[in-house]
């Protein structure tokens, strides 16, 4: 993949870690297997948007959760695919 990637894609992967802590812009470039770079638009977009928030910190990189209004953005576009 060489292009950014769609909001939807940054919603579903970190809310699938939202149980465990939530997630990073690192993991979920690696979740994507893509280039962190082609992650970041749709992640501002997101922080932007407060679809995600901080969630704390892990060893390495600030761990991120769905907000609730990002849970309903997730669950939204999901009902109309």
């Amino acid at each position: 993949m060489t292009r950014a990637i769609p909001l939807q894609a940054v919603l579903e992967v970190v809310g699938e870690f939202d149980r465990s802590g939530g997630a990073s812009v690192g993991l979920v470039a690696w979740e994507l297997c893509i280039d962190e770079r082609l992650v970041l638009h749709a992640w501002e977009r997101a922080s932007t948007a407060g679809l995600i928030a901080p969630a704390g910190k892990d060893q390495h990189e600030q761990l991120w959760r769905l907000t609730p209004a990002g849970w309903a953005a997730h669950f939204g576009e999901r009902e109309k695919a």
